[in-house]
């Protein structure tokens, strides 16, 4: 007898239709959109926790040298004086008036400091090797650093803050003319920004304060009325005088500038 041979169908199953496969390719690129914005937002926060700690390391070495010279604050200016914090002078400038390494290593805070890396912000984009300056107000009976402020505004020493936990006296700047130039400050009774901050972190910046603390506040605009955020950075490139920005970050940057001080709010 012949056998017959039973041969079970094709049970194949089909491919994906073209809606299915559309449909995968979409939750692949939402996945892919999660975990880059994950990780961005990673990034930003880690880049602003880098920031945080080294304006803080800063403040440990500012405030070591008041300890070991009297109480009295190193100069916030960057001259060739051997009191001031950096020395961007002579040789230790490099082409288009930006500073070398030697600025910050030959200024009289680097032996507390010991590193030229904690004076640059992680969020800095550029070549220039300082990011951060210390507050103008910090000089010795010699008004502000860096403008014409009268010498009764002047800090000098722990004695002359009255609170120090609400006085700035270290910023991130920007600074138009190629490096950071002397003392950063504001004028305390008009909303002149005569030096200007840098705001990378979305609409953020640090701090760091008398009695060693920073903060991390967010921009809040020009003006109470019109709150968004208005990154100074991307202006004062073509802005060669002060910038003139009214509104809450004036009120909130000039209450903090030298608080609890009679003299700052007798006028010029």
């Amino acid at each position: 007898m012949k056998t017959r041979s039973r041969c079970s169908p094709d049970r194949r199953r089909p491919g994906f239709t073209l809606v299915e496969l559309l449909v995968v390719i979409a939750m692949i690129v939402i996945l892919i959109s999660l975990v880059l914005y994950a990780t961005n937002a990673f990034q930003q926060t880690s880049k602003g926790l880098t920031c945080l700690s080294k304006q803080r390391q800063m403040m440990l070495a500012w405030d070591g040298y008041a300890s070991d010279n009297a109480g009295r604050y190193v100069a916030p200016d960057t001259n060739r004086h051997a009191w001031d914090w950096v020395s961007s002078v002579g040789n230790n400038m490099g082409p288009g008036n930006t500073e070398r390494e030697e600025a910050l290593t030959e200024g009289r805070l680097f032996p507390y400091v010991g590193d030229v890396r904690l004076y640059k912000s992680p969020f800095d984009r550029s070549d220039y090797v300082r990011t951060y300056s210390l507050s103008a107000f910090f000089t010795d009976g010699e008004g502000t650093s860096d403008w014409n402020g009268p010498p009764s505004w002047s800090i000098g020493t722990r004695s002359r803050i009255p609170r120090p936990s609400d006085t700035i006296s270290m910023v991130a700047e920007h600074d138009r003319r190629g490096h950071n130039i002397n003392g950063w400050g504001i004028n305390p009774y008009t909303p002149d920004w005569i030096d200007q901050l840098m705001i990378w972190d979305e609409g953020h910046f640090n701090f760091a304060f008398a009695d060693g603390h920073v903060e991390r506040r967010k921009w809040a605009g020009t003006s109470y009325s019109n709150p968004e955020p208005i990154e100074i950075a991307f202006n004062s490139p073509t802005q060669l005088t002060n910038i003139y920005y009214p509104g809450p970050d004036w009120d909130w940057v000039s209450e903090r500038l030298f608080p609890g001080s009679a003299a700052l709010y007798g006028g010029w």
